[in-house]
């Protein structure tokens, strides 16, 4: 099957997906209250020109379109969407939850061509997993029977076929077996909970990745709700992939009260990206310009999202040169300019229903709950996984 064009990089919100230039592979990878030592303070000077191109776990407290290609006596494939994709009309997966539980604070995650949804089933923590095969799921299996559930939720992202999580002062990575299963728990990155963030231990926070061409991977955490001052933080601080043991302070707040739902665009070859973000349960966005280096320049509006049904919540992500937004049911696309800037946000096909179920108190922000399979993507729902096909997009 063709797949989306090598030359566009993409980074998520939950997750971020990654660009095999050697394969034209697009797809998924791994590297989503609560304290870390203070790394040295990065200065904001310098902000990049946005035309420019070139053990176990502490528990909680409380773009052109890419060539088709054939092979010897086979029909060619079709060719893949553009580089502006939009999406198809969604189908849902079977429940992957067999008894009383819930999906949304948690996060959703893919990596490769499998599914991951962290969720409570009859009080169990679970990390429930399936795989995408011709664009529909297998049945669901546990990848873990007790990993980072509760009350709290958390950000999961992935990168280049690796996936973190950073809760509780942790900088925690996943590690499955060639099946998919978790091998044991996650293996924890940071010297100490306590210097990892600040001092902070972040749940109900929000992080993604800036991946350039050829060059530098960041993973930008934008903050949360730290149990150390029992409040919401908007320190933003960074780390370069593979990631070490401390993220260090960029000097630059999130614009928000409760940091929300984030995503970030680099175009192919470019030396500047941008980082967009939210409030949680508003309707603010504003979009950072960000450098090779890692220096993040200063938080501008990038406009108002749509309101959208239900309560309005619901993932943020960018796939090559589209933004995708969920509003309870519905969904939105805009087309990212190469200068970062925004079209209008025009409707896309619906959910089957609202998809994150808000059930958990004060409206705290949830997981990112979304990932990509090819030429897929999926959202999760408060049961079940909801599924639509890239088609091709307009880029005007």
């Amino acid at each position: 099957m063709s797949r989306l064009d090598s030359r566009w990089f993409v980074t998520l919100a939950l997750s971020a997906c990654t660009v095999d230039s050697s394969s034209g592979t697009f797809g998924v990878g791994s590297t989503t209250g609560v304290t870390s030592d203070d790394a040295s303070t990065s200065s904001t000077s310098g902000a990049p020109d946005p035309g420019s191109t070139g053990g176990s776990e502490d528990s909680d407290a409380s773009g052109e379109p890419g060539d088709a290609s054939s092979s010897s006596g086979s029909e060619p494939e079709p060719e893949p969407p553009t580089a502006c994709p939009a999406l198809g009309e969604w189908t849902a997966s079977a429940p992957f939850l067999d008894g009383s539980g819930y999906a949304h604070p948690l996060p959703s995650f893919a990596i490769d061509d499998r599914v991951y949804v962290h969720t409570v089933i009859d009080g169990d923590r679970r990390l429930r997993m399936a795989t995408l095969t011709d664009g529909a799921l297998s049945p669901w299996s546990d990848a873990s029977p007790d990993h980072g559930g509760g009350p709290h939720g958390f950000h999961a992202l992935v990168d280049d076929q690796s996936a973190y999580h950073f809760r509780n002062g942790h900088i925690a990575e996943y590690v499955f077996d060639e099946q998919g299963a978790m091998v044991g728990d996650v293996v924890l990155l940071e010297d100490s909970a306590d210097t990892a963030f600040g001092g902070d231990r972040y749940v109900w926070d929000a992080a993604t990745v800036v991946a350039f061409e050829g060059g530098p991977r960041w993973v930008f955490h934008l903050g949360g709700f730290s149990f150390t001052p029992y409040a919401y933080v908007q320190t933003v601080r960074r780390n370069q992939l593979p990631l070490g043991p401390v993220f260090e302070d960029t000097g630059v707040a999130h614009p928000g009260g409760r940091p929300g739902h984030s995503a970030a665009f680099v175009p192919p070859g470019a030396d500047a990206g941008w980082i967009f973000t939210t409030h949680t349960g508003e309707a603010s966005l504003w979009r950072a310009s960000v450098d090779r280096t890692g220096a993040l320049g200063s938080w501008e509006s990038a406009g108002t999202l749509p309101t959208g049904d239900d309560n309005g919540r619901g993932d943020l992500f960018v796939v090559e040169q589209s933004a995708f937004l969920v509003r309870g049911s519905q969904v939105y696309r805009a087309v990212l300019g190469l200068d970062g800037s925004l079209s209008a946000w025009a409707d896309q096909p619906g959910l089957p229903q609202p998809q994150v179920d808000l059930h958990w108190g004060d409206g705290h922000t949830e997981g990112a709950s979304w990932g990509v399979i090819d030429q897929n993507v999926f959202v999760t729902g408060p049961d079940a996984v909801f599924i639509a096909p890239f088609v091709d997009g307009a880029c005007g």
